[in-house]
C-alpha cells in the first residue's frame, strides 16, 4: 500500500519540474514553463498512482431529458507498480452485482473483465471494447485506466487561466490511436489537479467527449488532490454523467487478492471505505 508520506514525496518530485519556473498567474514568456512531458507526468501521479476506496454514484442525463441512477463500490490499488481497479454496482436492484475488473499491463493491452451474475461468469473485454459505456453511463472502460505520459507522442503546452486560477493547457496527440486522436488537458499549476479533459477524433477541431471537475469539487488526502465531482459529457449525443465520490478514503487497506476474476465469479464482499 502506499502511504500518505510516500505519496507525498512522489507527487513533490514530479511536481518539481513543472512547478520550478514558478510560473506567475499572468506570465507571458511561453519560454518560462515547464514541458508538457512533466506537467502530465505530475497530473497523472497525482490522479492514478495510488490506493483508494469510494462509493461512486453515477447520475445519467440523456439527450432527451430523462435521468437515470447508479451506485458503484470502486476500488483501485497499486500492486508492483501495475494499476488494479474493480467496480461493483450495488443499485439499482436489477443490476445489483455486475462488475469490472482492470488490471494494467505495459507490455500489451490492458486486462480487462466484466463480469454479468445472469451469467455467472466473467467475459473478458476487449481492447476495442475500451471506448465502451461503462454501466450505461457516458464515463468509459478507458476512463479507469492509468495514464502515462508515454502513451502520447507530442503535445503542446500554453500557460493560462481558469475562474482567476493559473493553468496549464496542454494539448497532447495520441501515440496510438484508440477511441480518440488527441486529447486537451487544464491542469492547475498549483498542485497537478486536472479539472479538464477534452477529446478529439482525428482531424476534428471540436471536441467529442469532454470531463471537467471544478476546484470547488477537489478534495485532498493522502498527498493528491482528486475530484469528489465529475461532469462527464458527451458532446455527440447531448448526454451527460455526474460522477459523484462518496466515503472516498485514500491510502485505504486494501488486499490484493480481491482484483481477481475468482472474487467477480464468486462474488466476494468488497472490503468498504
Amino acid at each position: 500500500m502506499i502511504r500518505a508520506a510516500d505519496a507525498r514525496a512522489r507527487l513533490a518530485l514530479a511536481l518539481g519540474l513543472a512547478l520550478a519556473c514558478g510560473v506567475a498567474a499572468r506570465a507571458t514568456a511561453q519560454d518560462a514553463a515547464p514541458s508538457w512531458e512533466s506537467v502530465l507526468r505530475a497530473a497523472f501521479e497525482n490522479r492514478y498512482v495510488l490506493d483508494a476506496n469510494a462509493h461512486v454514484e453515477l447520475v445519467m442525463h440523456g439527450g432527451s431529458g430523462e435521468t437515470q441512477r447508479r451506485e458503484v463500490h470502486y476500488i483501485t490499488k497499486v500492486i508492483k507498480e501495475r494499476l488494479h481497479s474493480i467496480a461493483r454496482l450495488t443499485a439499482p436492484e436489477y443490476l445489483r452485482g455486475m462488475t469490472i475488473l482492470i488490471i494494467e499491463q505495459r507490455d500489451r493491452g490492458h486486462d480487462a473483465f466484466a463480469f454479468l451474475p445472469a451469467l455467472g461468469k466473467a467475459r473478458r473485454v476487449t481492447t476495442a471494447q475500451k471506448g465502451d459505456a461503462f454501466f450505461g453511463s457516458d464515463l468509459t472502460y478507458e476512463d479507469l485506466e492509468r495514464k502515462r505520459v508515454d502513451d502520447f507522442e507530442r503535445g503542446e503546452l500554453a500557460v493560462a487561466e481558469l475562474e482567476g486560477e493559473p493553468i496549464y493547457r496542454i494539448g497532447a496527440a495520441l501515440a496510438q490511436t484508440g477511441s480518440y486522436a488527441r486529447v486537451e488537458f487544464d491542469i492547475a499549476q498549483s498542485d497537478a489537479a486536472i479539472f479538464a479533459a477534452r477529446y478529439y477524433k482525428r482531424g476534428e477541431e471540436r471536441p467529442y467527449r469532454m470531463l471537467e471537475a471544478a476546484r470547488s469539487a477537489m478534495v485532498e488526502q493522502g498527498g493528491h488532490v482528486l475530484p469528489a465531482r465529475m461532469l462527464v459529457t458527451d458532446l455527440l449525443h447531448g448526454s451527460s454523467t455526474e460522477v459523484l465520490f462518496k466515503d472516498l478514503r485514500i491510502d485505504a487497506s486494501i488486499p490484493d487478492r480481491i482484483f481477481t476474476v475468482a472474487t467477480l465469479e464468486q462474488q466476494r464482499k468488497l472490503p468498504e471505505p
